[in-house]
């Protein structure tokens, strides 16, 4: 069995900012701000940097029970900005998860995302996706700040179940450099799909993915076959 490891923003869904309009709302409300605007792009990251950062930056230092109060209320706001937003499941998505759910798969459909497990399952179910992945393996935001030790979590659990596991029976699948410099970080392989990436080509030249694609193919059972390749795969430059 392998592992697909699904980022979640701008791979499965589009959410029309309304995570973004959700946290934006939340900080001006408990700071009792005016207005409020993030000064570096959230692509890629972990609630937990987001979180951290904002803070610090307000208050000049971060301590644990103002991080968990804001994304306490983070949670509550998301779901009401969802239907407020036009988001979008991204092209052939649904129909390959349904794919790679079935009964004699070797592929099992799994998280690793920055949002929070809170935050992915409120958005995925929003979109009908939920049902869809095993959450045993997936690995959420909430654990650390650093997006790369979110792929130290995953095979450190799988290597807990078999000591002989490798880091390429994880498959990461995502749309940022970050996504490529995570599964780096094990030296697990990295499928970038463009459609709903914010990112070019050549954006990705310095963290090498092991593949970058357009988008889902409409017969899932081409992606199959290009993960079949992953069997070969050993880490470092870009297959």
């Amino acid at each position: 069995m392998k592992y697909l490891m699904w980022d979640v923003d701008g791979t499965l869904i589009l959410s029309g900012g309304a995570g973004k309009d959700a946290m934006i709302k939340v900080i001006k409300d408990y700071y009792f701000l005016d207005a409020f605007d993030f000064n570096k792009s959230l692509a890629g990251r972990t609630d937990s940097d987001i979180i951290k950062s904002v803070v610090t930056r307000l208050r000049g230092r971060c301590n644990s029970a103002e991080a968990a109060g804001l994304l306490i209320r983070y949670h509550m706001e998301l779901p009401k900005q969802l239907p407020l937003h036009k988001g979008r499941v991204l092209k052939n998505v649904e129909k390959t998860l349904q794919y790679f759910c079935r009964p004699d798969s070797r592929y099992c459909n799994c998280l690793l995302t920055g949002n929070t497990s809170t935050g992915a399952h409120l958005k995925l179910q929003h979109f009908g996706l939920d049902q869809y992945f095993n959450h045993e393996h997936s690995v959420f935001g909430e654990i650390s700040e650093n997006r790369e030790m979110l792929a130290k979590v995953a095979f450190h659990r799988l290597y807990m179940q078999n000591e002989e596991a490798k880091p390429n029976e994880l498959i990461f699948i995502g749309d940022t450099p970050n996504d490529v410099r995570c599964a780096n970080a094990i030296g697990a392989p990295c499928l970038i799909i463009l459609e709903g990436s914010g990112y070019k080509p050549e954006d990705f030249s310095e963290v090498k993915p092991w593949k970058i694609i357009d988008r889902l193919p409409d017969d899932p059972k081409q992606l199959e076959l290009l993960l079949d390749e992953t069997e070969s795969y050993a880490g470092g430059q870009n297959a």
